[in-house]
């Protein structure tokens, strides 16, 4: 009988986390996005996020293109008065988390 309920506990499980995870949440977003720009900073000095550092990012919006593939607009503001840019990045999923695969500069503010 311990082993009907905990089938019943595992197929319940499985389908929930199944189910969920479609889309990065905006919270893993923003970090992604601020860990990707580190990096890339300090691969560029010479460019705007090597010269600044990632202040915040905001979240614009996050759409499913395919399964686990997610495009992500925000607005990324850079300290000391740097400029804003407006991003997008698509994200693929792959060995359960998010990770960008390509980014586009929309535009400076």
């Amino acid at each position: 009988m311990k082993s009907f309920y905990f089938l019943i506990f595992l197929g319940i499980s499985l389908s929930l986390t199944a189910c969920g995870g479609r889309l990065p949440s905006p919270e893993t977003s923003q970090k992604v996005i601020t860990k990707y720009f580190e990096k890339y900073g300090k691969k560029y000095r010479d460019s705007d996020f090597g010269r600044h550092r990632v202040e915040r990012v905001e979240i614009e919006g996050i759409e499913e293109i395919q399964r686990k593939l997610a495009s992500v607009k925000a607005f990324t503001y850079l300290s000391d008065e740097g400029p804003v840019y407006r991003v997008r990045f698509t994200f693929g999923k792959k060995s359960f988390r998010w990770r960008p695969q390509a980014w586009e500069n929309l535009g400076k503010r």
